[in-house]
């Protein structure tokens, strides 16, 4: 039979759930320690708790844990073992307690039972009514505490028959006399804790826990297991309680509330689960913490603490963090912008700066400025004292503005973490909330942390500030809106400032904990250089990624300088040469569309409008174009529509349709032709737009004369109608009919592509560079882009702005490196590897063909033509032409053709499969890149493969170790991984299978521009002749120096690329340097 009403319900639970809490807290305060470390960690994994139950007339159940098992179901105790009548509708008297309850409740699937966390359950047993009475504070008894050993008898004996649906939700109990109580969904499961799974069980506090019991004051007792919380809040019977959730993640975790009175007091229980910890709950968390800090506002707490951290612990590993104000941090670079307004040490639990505290934090904005920060310079600047940074290129920045050089740099635990997993990605990345908040990553860490700083309470990482400060924008009406927003930094400094002080140290808290975590992680996995044991990834961390890391900051620190008077030139012939290519596309396009001379040229509607009018969706047959659109553009023209007085800010065009339908192999995601910059120039073919504008324009847009368009398309129609060649046309030829107007057809489309590509080159290169203006820049007008290993091969990235994002030299039309130039009195030296990826082919694959080729030098593609056609080999045989030629002086021409003039269709189609090879491509890929059928590529690359088996024999050794281990190795060691590589299938998994090709390949190139670099910073003598690194732009890199040694200095450089292993080349193939000293980096190439 069920009980029917609440109240009964909900006053039996609070004596469970303060019996629970009871023995939890004494259970853990006798538990030994290997038990307890056991318990802490949960053997590092998972540990789902279970819920306490009201059922009908027996039991309110309560959630079990089991140490040695990381899935537990859900249990019930019966009520003849908790000592509770099974008499139902009426009250009883517990003889145990003494508390007068009301053991009914509502049916299960009203889901008003509470859920709490689990008892303590270390050993199985059962709670009787014969067993030891529980206390009665209301009688003014006092708890003892015993062993916790004498409590496996007053444990919960478990329930039998519970099953579950495929979601986790309970179907059906099986109760101890056989019936069923069905359709009852769980409020519980163990969840996430700030991400980061709960490892240890908080003890209840026995004060809170008795003035709970006795009900004479407000007060909370939180109780968390894997990230579960309940909050039990008592307060007077006569005052109200008013407990309102400060934001909306809590008001969403809420899943249930029981009130009742007890000897006059209301009680209400709030139990909070799914997305973590609360608000109030970080708070609390955080507070504990905050009386573990040891905060320095003035210069003569500075002044002591830098004297510890000098001397007495010098020796230690310290990790500093700070935050800054004044910076967007998105837009702009830290070197010279941001200004410190506290920063935070944690020297480890084993440090004390006073009263046990263990980490510093600094008041920098209020506490003294920048005299403050500048009294730890001693700190900072000694090289001896080792401190590990998490993004150590931004704290380093905003501290060495203040005028003085960090040194000491023992870790940044971003790179560590890359090293460790280059597959986080799809895992929250490497922010270290992200990392600090993963169980797998920190399982490593030392406990003795939490007991020092938590209570106890359990290893958590860095917190967002979104998460602790966040508030809703309110709207006029008051109301939450969505829109989330943090007060400034300044702010929260002055007025949160006991949360904000806990905020900022428990960056550099979490940061030494996730340094500890890594270090110990590589320390145990096996460093393998070039097939050769070498000792753990934590020695190739100090050996490669350590000095790396430092480099990396360095070149940032230095900048390159920008002339952005140059850029401001060649924007405006860019912009003159766009419009005219604009103009040539509407004027032509008008024949057909009268309206196509207003239309935007870089709406992807109206050109597939124009060009696939009236098709049908690929996907779905029931879609189709329009075969006429109405669209509306900006009335620049100023024309004054019919029926209106005045123009208009936009006026209405037509587009049709102007070709016949035209045979397209690329579609957009949602199943419409695309009109990509690919997919126009395969309407257009390899052809160009055929006219020279600088005669005709004197550099202003708005001046471009129709006219110099149109006598350009006539000339260009005179001298093409006197060449019927249309192999070199695309499909719009056809289109149009063929003939003049195919010609006229191709050619406008030509002009269509160069606006994109242009576009492109404004947009993406020449903007960047003047528009970020001083938010790039820094004092000096060098600009300091952000420099990251965050790739997963291992290579290069830059941000803020991309400068090796530069477009190739045969499409730099506007030459755009020329803008990069060296200071008054340097020059620039511009250094870069020859096929370095195609000789680290070479020799991981111990191609003896490769090897050979790459030996006798010359062009390695011409002579991979060579091997590859037969007429080509004939051709070089007889004489016909030269695979190479090396002039005498005074020769200006070769005696024959050159095979890469004779034979460039053959060698073109040889350099793209050289690389594609390399980089894992298919012969369905070679198909597409050139527009032949998938058989003929095959034959091609069957062709490749003849001379080169080891190759093919490499690549799927390498398959295989991706499938069978999950990971590659470049050639220094460093592991790429694939989690998801065992259910992968189909497209998924031929991406990772190219990938493990590509991995060993380009990552070890990487390895080899890394190690040069290394080599090139510590050489003595360059740093004598004043030569810096500014730019690595993959296999090239830049330096800067008087000009004067430039010529030494480049023989160095060269020396140290092509030697970059220590002084050695460890290759079976030698490593090709091509180098040049400039006044700018066009020059140099």
């Amino acid at each position: 039979m069920f009980l029917t009403t609440r109240e009964d319900c909900k006053t039996q639970s609070i004596e469970t759930a303060s019996f629970s809490l009871a023995v939890r807290g004494d259970s853990i305060k006798q538990i030994s320690s290997h038990e307890r470390k056991l318990f802490s960690t949960g053997l590092q994994q998972r540990i789902e708790e279970d819920s306490l139950y009201g059922w009908n007339a027996e039991i309110e159940a309560i959630r079990a844990l089991k140490a040695k098992s990381p899935y537990n179901r859900y249990k019930r105790i019966s009520a003849e073992n908790c000592g509770v009548s099974a008499s139902t509708n009426r009250k009883v008297n517990d003889e145990n307690t003494g508390v007068p309850t009301e053991v009914k409740t509502r049916m299960m699937h009203e889901r008003i039972t509470p859920s709490y966390s689990a008892t303590t359950c270390i050993s199985g047993g059962s709670l009787s009514s014969k067993s030891k009475p529980l206390y009665n504070p209301s009688r003014g008894e006092e708890k003892e505490v015993g062993d916790w050993r004498e409590y496996k008898n007053h444990l919960p004996q478990l329930s039998v028959g519970i099953n579950h649906s495929r979601n986790d939700e309970v179907t059906s109990v099986k109760k101890v006399d056989g019936t069923n109580i069905s359709h009852y969904k769980p409020l519980s499961k163990g969840s996430h804790l700030n991400g980061q799974l709960s490892r240890k069980l908080m003890e209840a506090k026995l004060d809170k826990a008795n003035k709970l019991r006795e009900g004479n004051a407000s007060d909370q007792i939180r109780d968390s297991v894997n990230g579960t919380y309940t909050k039990v809040v008592t307060a007077k019977a006569k005052g109200v309680i008013q407990e309102r959730a400060t934001n909306k993640m809590e008001k969403n975790t809420i899943q249930s509330v029981a009130t009742t009175v007890v000897n006059g007091t209301e009680t209400k229980i709030v139990s909070d689960e799914g997305t973590g910890l609360g608000q109030v709950t970080l708070r609390e968390r955080l507070g504990v913490m905050y009386e573990k800090v040891h905060i320095v506002d003035n210069l003569s707490a500075a002044k002591e603490v830098v004297s510890k951290l000098t001397h007495q612990y010098k020796h230690f590993v310290h990790a500093c963090d700070t935050e800054a104000s004044s910076i967007d941090v998105k837009q702009q670079t830290p070197v010279d912008h941001g200004e410190v307004i506290c920063f935070s040490i944690y020297s480890g639990p084993e440090a004390d700066f006073g009263d046990g505290k263990s980490c510093i934090w600094v008041d920098v904005l209020d506490g003294g400025g920048k005299d403050l920060l500048v009294e730890f310079a001693p700190f900072f600047q000694d090289s001896s004292i080792r401190k590990v940074w998490h993004n150590y290129s931004f704290d380093n920045h905003v501290i060495e503005n203040y005028g003085f050089k960090l040194s000491g740099f023992h870790a940044d635990t971003m790179h560590m973490a890359r090293l460790w997993d280059s597959s986080r990605r799809t895992l929250g990345g490497y922010s270290l909330e992200a990392l600090t908040g993963d169980s797998s990553v920190m399982r490593d860490a030392r406990l003795v942390h939490a007991e020092r700083l938590f209570d106890g309470d359990g290893l958590f990482g860095k917190i967002s500030m979104k998460t602790i400060f966040g508030r809703k924008k309110l709207k006029k009406d008051g109301t939450e809106g969505k829109v989330t927003v943090i007060p400034s930094v300044e702010e929260l400094q002055r007025t949160e400032r006991e949360l904000w002080i806990c905020y900022s140290a428990l960056d550099s808290i979490s940061t030494l904990m996730l340094y500890e975590s890594l270090k110990n992680k590589l320390s145990k996995r096996v460093w393998t250089f070039d097939g050769v044991r070498k000792g753990s990834m934590y020695e190739f961390y100090e050996k490669y990624w350590r000095p790396f890391g430092e480099i990396l900051v360095q070149m940032e620190t230095e900048g390159v300088l920008v002339d952005r008077a140059y850029l401001a030139e060649i924007e405006k012939v860019a912009k003159v040469e766009q419009l005219v290519a604009v103009n040539r596309f509407r004027n032509w396009a008008a024949k057909y569309c009268a309206d196509a001379k207003y239309m935007n040229v870089g709406s992807d509607t109206q050109l597939r409008q124009l060009f696939f009018g009236g098709i049908q969706n690929r996907k779905n047959i029931d879609e189709c174009l329009p075969t006429e659109k109405e669209f509306k553009v900006p009335n620049v023209d100023k024309v004054i529509e019919e029926g209106k007085k005045a123009p208009t800010k936009f006026r209405k065009i037509q587009l049709h349709r102007i070709c016949d339908p035209i045979d397209t192999e690329i579609f957009t995601a949602s199943g419409w032709p695309s009109v990509s910059g690919d997919a126009l120039k395969a309407l257009a073919g390899k052809v160009s737009a055929d006219f020279d504008i600088f005669d005709d324009v004197d550099g202003n847009p708005e001046e471009v004369p129709e006219t110099s368009v149109d006598e350009a398309l006539g000339t260009n129609n005179e001298a093409l109608s006197q060449n019927p060649e249309v192999s070199a046309y695309g499909t719009a030829y056809h289109a149009f009919g063929g003939g003049q107007k195919g010609i006229e057809a191709c050619h406008a489309i030509s002009a269509l592509c160069e606006v994109c590509s242009i576009d492109s080159l404004i947009s993406n290169f020449i903007l960047p560079l003047q528009a970020s203006g001083d938010d790039v820049s820094g004092e000096n007008g060098r600009i300091h882009c952000s420099l990251n290993i965050n790739t997963e091969t291992g290579r290069l990235s830059a941000r803020r702005p991309n400068l090796q994002n530069q477009p190739a030299l045969e499409k730099d039309r506007y030459k755009i490196r020329q803008a990069f130039v060296a200071a008054e009195g340097n020059s620039l030296i511009v250094a870069d590897y020859g096929q370095l990826e195609l000789r680290i082919l070479a020799h991981l694959a111990n191609c003896k063909s490769m090897l050979a080729a790459f030996k006798a030098g010359g062009d390695f593609h011409s002579r991979t033509a060579m091997n590859m056609y037969p007429h080509i080999r004939e051709a070089v045989e007889k004489g016909k032409v030269l695979l190479e030629w090396h002039p005498e002086p005074g020769e200006d021409k070769p005696p024959v053709p050159l095979l890469k003039d004779a034979f460039g269709s053959e060698r073109r189609k040889a350099k793209m499969l050289n690389f594609s090879i390399a980089y894992g491509k298919t012969s369905i890929g070679l198909s597409r890149d050139w527009k032949v059928s998938v058989k003929e590529a095959k034959e091609t690359v069957e062709r490749w493969y003849s001379d080169r088996k080891e190759v093919s024999d490499w690549q799927e050794q390498r398959r295989f170790e991706a499938r069978e281990f999950g990971r590659v190795h470049t050639l220094l060691g460093r592991a790429r991984w694939f989690p998801s590589v065992k259910n992968a299938t189909g497209s998924v998994k031929g991406h990772i299978e190219r990938a493990a090709i590509n991995t060993p390949v380009q990552g070890s190139a990487a390895d080899v521009a890394m190690c040069a670099m290394i080599e090139i910073s510590k050489n003595a003598r360059l740093k004598e002749l004043g030569w810096k690194l500014l730019l690595q732009v993959h296999d090239e890199v830049i330096l800067e120096g008087p000009e004067e040694s430039e010529k030494e200095a480049m023989a160095i450089v060269v020396h140290c690329m092509s030697n970059p292993f220590d002084g050695k080349n460890i290759l079976r193939v030698d490593l090709s340097v091509d180098a040049k000293c400039a006044k700018n980096w066009y020059a140099a190439k």
